[in-house]
């Protein structure tokens, strides 16, 4: 019976064994289970403040950021400052393709929260940024995941006390010369006037201020505004206004006002002034409206933009591309680090077949006329000059032109900002060549017709009614070269209705009438006006001489005339030799615009011509150049009737230098309102002194 109750108690405790050990089993079991899931919820929530975090920063939500902060940090730092420091610096570096990629995340091994490494690569100002973060994701006391933030989430290198700065590296704008290396367009120097608060006197402030405004053209409210600045001590320089560095009288007068100072500052410049102001053109701060549309070149606020002439024709090669650099500095202003760095591209330099002492020369001829004045290479196309006045000086629109100055163009009668060389003209008789070379290639012209004259006025038969064509002077027996020489506006007129209306208009178009003439600058194209459609017979007629509704560009007549010297081949001007550092196609010197415009045999029968005009016709004055040219003279009448006595006339003359084989130039000049001035007799002797000062045989 013993023996039975023992068997019983070792039972009792076998199930109670196990019954321990299921318990203990299934504890532990729970325990492994409530760990991993409690894991893995916590590495849900973590993750989801990390990809809230990332989707803030790329969508530009800085203020959703301090949401996620754990509230440790918050203690230190307000929802204003960490809003600001990610807008100002991720704003300032210009960044944008913010992206994050996750390396690795876990939890750390002491239990106190969870930790993120992530790449996170921008594009910037200063080129692409690729850094390696390491974020701490912890509870807060409501059992919360949260961000222990610091600067460090902006950028690895950056303590809370360190601040951003961009640093825009400028690019040099290109420079422009002339053919032998002149400066035309240059970085350079500018004057700006301002005051030192503390040397104006006190006892004349008002007036001094009053003065200063005045001339400066500002009001003494803009200059308190400037001194007022949250910046300005009694010690510093404070910037009113630039001013051109040449204009001397304006700096002496500022500089007699107590307090103003003048100090260089970087500008740019153009030595020639108003000689080549319509060849260069000037720069200027870019209008709100251009950087509208150019924003997306890399322009800003601040950027200085060609406005005319070559300057904006070729901007996006003058201006380089501005580089930037991105640092991050210590409290104390010195550098800790350079986060981005991207070197500036300095623009690219435009060669001029321009030559300055030519342009010079020419404008001095021109000055107090209305005019313009070509002068280009008979044998390469090269343009030598390009003169147009009166003119303006590009270096006051740099500065910022004054209201009265602008005022005092943009009225003017005389019309400098106008740019006359780019224009059409009526030709007058300085188109006669170009007629009889069409004459002779149709064969309606032969050069060794003589007639009898016709006097000093002609017309068709009696249905021109009382329309008349005049010549000034008789000369015996009429031929091509004579009609040439002495500039029979009656011979031409009658060889045009000759030809006829269709070969006439056809020569015209051969010539290149109605097309657009390549060149950098854009040229008014050379038209007939309704001569084509039209059938009246006294149009046609004066067309012949350069008249009815004819209107030429001068340096597509400038072209024409090379085919004189050229086998009836027409050069293609140029004017810049490095055209394909540019983007364009290659200078090509020597290169025809048109061939085969007339035969070689009219060609020459006219350029022999055009001798006889200087040697004893219109252009006699101009044997006194020390050099044998060829060449026309040219009266344009500008008046709506022949009986109109109000009208005016434009004098012309074309003269090449015809015995030269190695570098003939060609010089056009037309001069406006010379009625009353001895018509083309005027620009004869300004043409032939160019020639001699240019050549060296000007008489001493």
């Amino acid at each position: 019976m013993a023996k039975g109750k023992k068997k019983s108690g070792n039972h009792l405790g076998v199930v109670i064994g196990i019954t321990v050990f299921l318990i203990i089993a299934f504890v532990g079991i729970a325990a492994v289970a409530w760990f991993y899931l409690f894991r893995e919820d916590a590495q849900a929530a973590t993750q989801a403040v990390y990809d809230e975090y990332t989707q803030d920063v790329v969508n530009g939500n800085y203020e959703g950021i301090y949401d996620l902060i754990h509230e440790d940090v918050q203690a230190n730092v307000d929802k204003d400052t960490v809003t600001a420091r990610y807008t100002n610096i991720f704003t300032g570096i210009g960044a944008s393709n913010i992206a994050f990629t996750l390396l690795e995340s876990g939890e750390n091994e002491d239990g106190s929260g969870w930790y993120y490494r992530y790449r996170m690569t921008m594009d910037t100002s200063a080129g692409s940024l690729d850094n390696t973060y390491s974020m701490q994701i912890c509870r807060d006391s409501e059992n919360q995941f949260k961000i222990m933030w610091s600067s460090n989430l902006i950028f690895p290198q950056l303590d809370d006390t360190d601040t951003v700065r961009v640093n825009t590296l400028d690019a040099k704008r290109g420079t422009i010369y002339d053919v032998n290396g002149n400066v035309l367009a240059q970085d350079g120097e500018g004057a700006s006037v301002g005051l030192v608060p503390g040397k104006i006197s006190q006892t004349t402030r008002d007036a001094d201020l009053e003065q200063l405004a005045s001339l400066l053209e500002v009001s003494v409210d803009y200059i308190n505004e400037q001194l007022s600045a949250s910046w300005v001590t009694d010690d510093v320089f404070v910037p009113i206004r630039s001013v051109a560095v040449d204009n001397e009288e304006l700096i002496s007068q500022v500089l007699e006002i107590s307090g103003v100072m003048v100090n260089t500052t970087s500008a740019r410049e153009y030595p020639y002034g108003e000689t080549l102001a319509h060849l260069t053109g000037y720069v200027q701060a870019i209008s709100a409206e251009e950087l509208e549309t150019m924003a997306d070149q890399g322009y800003t606020s601040s950027s200085i933009v060609g406005k005319s002439g070559l300057e904006q024709i070729y901007e996006s090669s003058l201006r380089g591309t501005d580089g930037c650099e991105i640092l991050i500095l210590y409290s104390d202003g010195t550098v800790k680090e350079t986060l981005g760095y991207q070197a500036a591209v300095d623009g690219n330099d435009v060669h001029l077949t321009i030559d300055a002492q030519l342009c010079q020369i020419l404008y001095d001829q021109l000055e107090g006329d209305n005019g313009l004045a070509v002068a280009m290479n008979m044998k390469t196309g090269a343009i030598l000059s390009l003169v147009s006045t009166p003119s303006y000086n590009p270096n006051e629109f740099v500065a910022g032109i004054t209201n009265s100055s602008w005022e005092a163009l943009s009225t003017d009668e005389d019309l400098p900002m106008y740019n006359r060389y780019t224009s059409t003209w009526v030709p007058g008789s300085s188109f006669k060549p170009i007629t009889a070379a069409i004459g002779l290639d149709n064969g309606t012209i032969d050069p060794n017709e003589v007639s009898a004259s016709n006097g000093l006025s002609w017309q068709k038969d009696s249905s021109w009614g009382n329309l008349f064509v005049t010549t000034l002077v008789t000369y015996g027996d009429v031929t091509l070269q004579k009609a040439l020489a002495y500039s029979d506006n009656i011979y031409f007129a009658q060889q045009t209705l000759n030809m006829g209306r269709s070969a006439f208009v056809e020569g015209l178009k051969t010539v290149g009438f109605g097309e657009t003439m390549p060149f950098e600058m854009s040229l008014g194209s050379s038209t007939y006006g309704t001569l084509e459609e039209s059938s009246d017979e006294v149009m046609l007629a004066n067309s012949g001489y350069g008249q009815g509704e004819m209107l030429v560009n001068p340096i597509h007549l400038a072209s024409m005339y090379s085919a004189f010297m050229n086998d009836g081949n027409m050069l293609q001007p140029y004017l810049v030799s490095n055209s394909e550092e540019l983007g364009g196609e290659a200078a090509q010197p020597g290169s025809y615009w048109k061939t085969g415009v007339f035969s070689a045999e009219s060609a020459q029968i006219v350029n022999e011509d055009l001798r006889t005009v200087i040697s004893e016709g219109t252009g006699t004055d101009a044997q006194s150049a020390g050099v044998t040219l060829a060449g026309k003279t040219g009266t344009a009448e500008i008046k709506d009737s022949q009986d109109d006595t109000d009208g005016t006339e434009l004098g012309w003359f074309v003269a090449y230098e015809i015995d030269n084989t190695e570098d003939p130039i060609l010089i056009l000049m037309m001069v406006e309102d010379v009625l009353d001035r001895d018509g083309s007799h005027y620009v004869v002797p300004k043409v032939t002194e160019a020639f001699s000062q240019y050549r060296g045989t000007a008489s001493e």
